[in-house]
C-alpha cells in the first residue's frame, strides 16, 4: 500500500503540500480530459518528484452519455475509449469510473462530531433487492455493453479500470441501485473479468454496506469481504473512511475513533497483496479548515502512516 492524496495537479500549493506530508503518490483530479491536459498533469506531478498513480474518476457526464441508451451512446463510448488510450500512452496506470449516477442527496443530516467537527450522516437503505426488475436489468445491460467496449481498450492500453464504490449509491430506490452488495460486485466481474478491471473501494462502504449485509446473510466479517476481493486481485485503490451506524443511516467519524477496526482492515488489505494507492477521506470537517480540507488530509495521512508502520 502507498499513501496517496487526491488533488488537482495544477494547484502548485497542493503539490507542495503533498511533498511536505511525505506523500509520493498522487491521484489526479483533473479539470479536463483532453490529451494535452492529461499530459500536462502528468508532467507537473513528475516535476514535483511525485508519482501520478491514477486518475480519480471519469466525469459523470461521460459515463451517463455512454450508458443511458441515447442516440449518441456509441459516440460517447468512443470518447471514453479515446481517453483510456490517451491515459495508457501517458503511462498513467489506473482510471476510475462510477455507475449509476446518483440523483438523490444521500446526506440526511449533519451533526457535531468530536470537538464540534461537522459530521455527515448518510442515508442507507438496508432492504435487499426482491427482484432484478426491468429498470435494474436495463442498468446492467447498459453497463455490460459499456464494459465490453471499454475493457478491451484498457487491456490494450495497459490501463487498470477501477469501478468506484460509493456510499451515496445506497440511498437510491431499489430499482436504481446496482453494485451495492458482494454478489452484485461479483456479477460485475462475471460481466467483465479482465485483470485490468477492478475496484476503487470506499472503506466505509465496505464496513457499513458490503460487510454488514454479507454478515447478516452468510456470517462473513468485514475482513473476509476484503479478502474475498483482494485474493482475486480486484482491489486497485482504497479510500479510508470511518462510518458508524445510526438510526438514520451511517455517520462520519475520525479514523482514530475506531482504531482497532481500521487496523484490522489495513491488515486484511495487506495480507491479500494490495499495493495500490491508499487515500484518506478528510472527514468529518474540521473547524477553520480550507474548502479542500487540508487539516483533514493531514490528520488522515498521519494516522494511516502510523497504522501502516504498526503492521510493518
Amino acid at each position: 500500500m502507498h499513501l496517496a492524496l487526491t488533488l488537482n495537479p495544477f494547484e502548485d500549493s497542493d503539490l507542495l503540500y503533498a511533498q511536505q506530508l511525505g506523500v509520493d503518490w498522487i491521484v489526479g483530479d483533473v479539470p479536463a480530459w483532453d490529451y494535452d491536459t492529461l499530459a500536462a498533469a502528468r508532467n507537473r506531478v513528475e516535476k514535483s518528484g511525485l508519482v501520478l498513480s491514477a486518475l480519480d474518476c471519469l466525469p459523470t457526464s461521460f459515463v451517463v452519455d455512454a450508458l443511458l441508451g441515447r442516440v449518441e451512446c456509441e459516440e460517447a463510448i468512443d470518447r471514453v475509449c479515446r481517453v483510456v488510450t490517451d491515459v495508457g500512452q501517458l503511462g498513467i496506470p489506473s482510471l476510475g469510473y462510477r455507475w449509476p449516477p446518483v440523483e438523490a442527496d444521500s446526506v440526511v443530516a449533519t451533526t457535531a462530531g468530536r470537538g464540534g467537527a461537522l459530521s455527515a450522516v448518510y442515508r442507507i437503505r438496508d432492504k435487499e433487492h426482491t427482484s432484478q426488475g426491468p429498470a435494474r436489468e436495463e442498468l446492467w445491460q447498459a453497463l455490460a455493453h459499456f464494459l465490453q467496449r471499454v475493457v478491451p481498450v484498457a487491456e490494450a492500453a495497459g490501463v487498470r479500470l477501477a469501478y468506484r464504490t460509493d456510499i451515496s449509491l445506497v440511498s437510491l430506490p431499489e430499482e436504481r441501485r446496482i453494485l451495492d452488495s458482494v454478489s452484485e460486485l461479483d456479477r460485475l466481474f462475471q460481466v467483465a473479468g479482465s485483470p485490468y478491471h477492478g475496484l476503487d473501494l470506499d472503506h466505509g462502504f465496505v464496513t457499513q454496506v458490503l460487510g454488514r449485509r454479507t454478515s447478516l446473510q452468510t456470517g462473513l466479517k468485514v475482513d473476509e469481504v476484503i479478502r474475498h476481493f483482494g485474493r482475486q486481485r480486484r482491489i486497485f485503490a482504497v479510500r479510508m473512511r470511518n462510518l458508524r451506524r445510526t438510526d438514520s443511516g451511517a455517520q462520519e467519524h475520525f479514523l482514530d475513533e475506531d482504531k482497532v477496526a481500521a487496523l484490522r482492515g489495513l491488515q486484511a488489505y495487506q495480507e491479500t497483496g494490495f499495493e495500490g494507492p491508499l487515500c484518506p477521506v478528510p472527514s468529518p470537517g474540521m473547524t477553520d479548515d480550507t474548502e479542500w480540507r487540508h487539516k483533514g488530509y493531514a490528520f488522515g495521512i498521519g494516522y494511516l502512516r502510523a497504522l501502516l508502520q504498526a503492521i510493518g
